[in-house]
C-alpha cells in the first residue's frame, strides 16, 4: 500500500519515530538513527496502525507505546483515528539491497577512503593561519 501522506514508524529496534514522507513503497524505508529496516516482516506482530480521519497521516507504532484512540492526538490537532492493517505496508514495500561483501579486502578501512591525490597544502594550516580577529 503507497501512502500518499505522510508515515510516522516507530522503529521495532531503537524505538526512535522515523516520519517518512511522499510514498513509502518506492523507496527503502531504514531507521534514522540505528539505520535498521523499517518494514520488516515482524512489525506485523510488533506493531498497529492508525491512520488520522482528518489529514490521512498514518502511523505505525509499537504495541508497547502510549496510543490511546481517543485521547492521543494528530500533528494536527485530531484525536479522530481509523484502523489501519501493517501488514499492507509490509508486503508493498521493497527489501533492502544487501551488498556482497565478498569482493572486499580484509585490510580495507571502513572509516576512511584511501586518498586518491595528495593534498595541496597541510589541513591543520587553515586553523593556524590568523583571521586577524584576535588583535
Amino acid at each position: 500500500m503507497a501512502v500518499e501522506k505522510s508515515l510516522l514508524v516507530e522503529c521495532p529496534a531503537c524505538g526512535i519515530e522515523n516520519l517518512l514522507g511522499d510514498k513509502v513503497s518506492e523507496s527503502t524505508a531504514v531507521c534514522n538513527q540505528c539505520r535498521e529496516y523499517l518494514m520488516g516482516q515482524d512489525l506485523i506482530n510488533s506493531h498497529t496502525g492508525h491512520s488520522c480521519e482528518e489529514c490521512g497521516m498514518v502511523y505505525l507504532l509499537k504495541k508497547s507505546s502510549g496510543f490511546v484512540i481517543g485521547e492521543s492526538e494528530c500533528q494536527c490537532g485530531s484525536s479522530n483515528f481509523n484502523p489501519v492493517e501493517v501488514g499492507d505496508f509490509v508486503n508493498d514495500s521493497p527489501l533492502p539491497e544487501l551488498e556482497d561483501s565478498e569482493n572486499i579486502e580484509e585490510d580495507f578501512d571502513w572509516c576512511r577512503s584511501a586518498p586518491d591525490e595528495q593534498l595541496e597544502g597541510d589541513y591543520n594550516n587553515i586553523f593556524d593561519d590568523d583571521p586577524g580577529f584576535a588583535k
